[in-house]
């Protein structure tokens, strides 16, 4: 039976693959409803196979193709590709990655948005090898692009790459349309380097050393985060495709009227600013003019004092204006000393090809850092807001002071032991911070009891939990704080149903409130009450292993149990102004506390376990 099964799983595999390669097929050779359909079907198999990645391809090519079926579709179609894109960037996989951003580049194409496709397409150039049909078609679209927007040269690298690809994948109908972009391109454009069709190895090289920087540049674009780094990929890869001795690219601050950079003449780390009234780089941002200098110092717009500065020569230069995707002015490339002779109309067309990537990428880099800070100053104020509800409580009690912040610790230790993700572990971390502020609605004289607590008293405090759930389900700061508060109200909830405030049974209960549970009552019984001292260290480890599957999720106590002995020390004596010594960490630091447990279980423990006791407590007691 397990070999049939494994058999039919198999053959389901292979067909799926047969229909999304017929699918692919299906959109080259432009019959898209077909392609639509075994799109769909192909998508539910591998939805249901959890196979991510192909999933996010499907969506990729079902989002275009359907933009291309009817145009109207376009922002169903955008849809499709971001929730494409959040499964594509999750799984990491480069080539889907680009497959994602094809399609983005192809909508784009055909909105007559250039700017946008290409900055989209250029990625795409090295990164869909594995696929012929769309690595053809990639390229194809990209010289297309670049017919758009009037740049031959690079529009003919792109056309004679797709002409060059060998593929038995590849309809013929793909090839003759190719194959005929071609023709006409090099029949028609004078600009075209040894129309003949002998075109000389070095202009092949440089082709291919220009496509290489411009992917290079692309996949730049979306792995990095640094906006120095970016700048200093930028410069380089031009500097070598243009075959110059250095590159600089200066940034335009509209506010101080100021050109800058770190990634300047060969500074390093060093920034430059210099006001945007001056010198070639300044001249190009407030005209929007490109300038080919042969003789930088026989003219007077050059900016003599950055070499004065530097003790660099400069003698000829190509500068042009970086322009966003909204065509806005956001900084200008220097491009300084060609090796071989002077800068020519070429390297114009090269430049204005890197630059198209380059202001959107810059743009988006410097959105992403302005969006990093709010997000850190909102993450601050949030976190201070935590901060006060928590003292808020401890300022009612102050015999369970740091009870909320032990409880973070245990439940942080647990989190990462059972490899929960850091977002996961900060919402968990402020629902523990926040357990108990439903305490500041139990009265006093219950609160503050020193002797055991009546029937009606402890029904009383018990609803601090339902008082927690209310206070925080009214502060809604932000997406998350949902999780917290649901998080934070169950953490009175028993494994068995037998809790509160809602009676909540097994996995009915978040993770986080199974964490929280197990956190807050061993924080309670290893600590001092009004009513009792902290419980001896046994007795509260077999708290812990009795209520396994009762009151606590036994997995969560397991893993609790696994942690070492010198955290849980660590934790302990926080409040106390104590550190654990190095040559106790290292004894206490083997031993698990479910070994400990095991140890206090002895009737005649050996002499190091006897050690380990003695150190144990002498912290634990203290």
């Amino acid at each position: 039976m397990v070999l049939k099964q494994k058999a039919k799983q198999k053959e389901i595999i292979n067909n799926v693959f047969k229909i999304l390669d017929e699918a692919v097929l299906q959109y080259a050779n432009e019959d898209y409803i077909k392609a639509a359909e075994n799109l769909s079907l192909a998508h539910k198999i591998f939805l249901a196979k959890k196979d991510i990645p192909n999933v996010s391809l499907c969506l990729s090519l079902l989002g275009l193709i359907k933009y291309i079926i009817n145009p109207e579709n376009y922002f169903k179609s955008l849809y499709l590709l971001e929730d494409s894109k959040f499964l594509a960037q999750n799984c990491g996989q480069k080539a889907i990655i680009a497959i994602n951003k094809f399609a983005f580049g192809q909508i784009y194409y055909m909105e007559n948005k250039y700017n946008e496709a290409l900055f989209y397409l250029t990625y795409c150039c090295s990164e869909l090898k594995d696929y012929p049909i769309l690595y053809i078609k990639v390229n194809e679209l990209l010289a297309l692009t670049y017919i758009k927007l009037q740049n031959t040269k690079m529009a003919y690298a792109c056309i004679e790459k797709a002409a060059q690809i060998k593929s038995k994948e590849i309809p013929e109908k793909l090839y003759k349309e190719i194959k005929k972009l071609y023709d006409n391109f090099v029949n028609s454009n004078s600009s075209i380097p040894n129309k003949s069709g002998s075109e000389s190895s070095a202009d092949k090289n440089q082709n291919t050393t220009l496509l290489n920087a411009l992917s290079e540049i692309a996949r730049t674009v979306n792995a990095e985060s640094n906006l120095d780094k970016l700048l200093i990929t930028i410069a380089e890869q031009t500097k070598i495709v243009l075959n110059a001795d250095r590159c600089s690219v200066f940034l335009y601050d509209k506010d101080k009227n100021e050109l800058w950079s770190k990634v300047a003449l060969g500074m390093e780390s060093e920034e430059i600013r210099f006001s945007a009234d001056k010198g070639f780089a300044g001249y190009a941002v407030k005209t929007g003019e490109t300038i080919r200098i042969k003789d930088a110092y026989k003219d007077s717009r050059f900016n003599k004092e950055i070499d004065k500065h530097t003790g660099y020569k400069t003698y000829n230069m190509l500068c042009m204006p970086i322009r966003n995707i909204k065509f806005e002015i956001i900084g200008a490339f220097q491009v300084l000393n060609k090796k071989d002779g002077e800068f020519t109309p070429d390297d114009e067309e090269i430049l204005l090809a890197i630059g198209t990537n380059a202001g959107i990428a810059i743009e988006n880099n410097l959105l992403f850092n302005i969006q990093q800070q709010m997000l850190k100053e909102q993450k601050e104020i949030f976190d201070g807001f935590i901060d006060t509800l928590a003292a808020s409580i401890d300022a009612r009690d102050k015999i369970t002071l740091g009870h909320s912040n032990r409880v973070r610790l245990y439940s942080e230790l647990i989190s990462n032991k059972l490899g929960l993700n850091s977002d996961i572990t900060q919402i968990i971390s402020k629902a523990a911070m926040l357990h108990d502020i439903g305490k500041i609605g139990i009265r006093d004289a219950v609160l503050q009891k020193k002797g055991a607590l009546t029937k009606e008293e402890y029904e009383h405090i018990k609803e601090h939990v339902k008082i927690t759930y209310d206070i925080l389900r009214k502060t809604n700061i932000n997406s998350s704080f949902t999780e917290i508060t649901e998080i934070a109200a169950s953490h009175h909830e028993k494994y068995d149903g037998s809790g509160y405030f809602r009676g909540l049974k097994g996995e009915e209960i978040p993770l986080g409130g199974r964490i929280l549970a197990v956190s807050d009552v061993f924080d309670a019984i290893t600590s001092v009450r009004h009513y009792r001292n902290r419980m001896p260290i046994y007795d509260a480890l077999k708290i812990m292993t009795d209520g396994k599957n009762k009151h606590f999720d036994g997995k969560i106590v397991d893993t609790f149990l696994s942690l070492p002995c010198d955290v849980i020390i660590d934790i302990l004596i926080s409040e106390y102004k104590m550190t654990l010594k190095e040559k106790d960490r290292k004894i206490l630091s083997a031993i698990t506390l479910k070994q400990f447990a095991d140890i206090l279980q002895k009737e005649k423990p050996t002499q190091k376990e006897k050690n380990v006791t003695e150190i144990f407590n002498r912290y634990y007691v203290r």
